[in-house]
């Protein structure tokens, strides 16, 4: 898990690229994929996320939304204006306060399980 300032899908300058996460093919062909976290540390969901991702063995970038202000007011607009956590991100798709079921489901379309 990677703490960071900023994560590329909300467009936050400086604009990068989220990290990669690991997952693999059943011929064990590696294939990496952005995931990002948007939560708070206190947010009994936002820690559930990042350890379903971290047992699956995916890394992901984490930006803690108290630290971050900005980051969740440009969340808040994307989101329709009212924000629940965490808001995830996998390969281009968002999820906003995903249950675990919705979380593989959004990582099976990605090809990550």
């Amino acid at each position: 898990m990677t703490y960071l300032s900023y994560a590329s899908p909300v467009r936050v300058a400086p604009v990068t690229a989220p990290q990669r996460g690991q997952s693999e093919y059943a011929d064990g062909a590696a294939r990496t994929l952005p995931i990002a976290v948007y939560g708070n540390r206190w947010c009994g969901l936002t820690q559930m996320i990042g350890r379903a991702l971290s047992r699956a063995g995916l890394d992901y970038e984490y930006v803690d939304l108290d630290e971050h202000p900005s980051v969740e007011q440009r969340l808040q607009m994307l989101t329709g204006g009212r924000l629940r956590t965490p808001v995830v991100y996998v390969d281009g798709q968002w999820l906003v306060a995903p249950s675990i079921g919705q979380l593989r489901t959004a990582l099976m379309r990605a090809g990550a399980a």
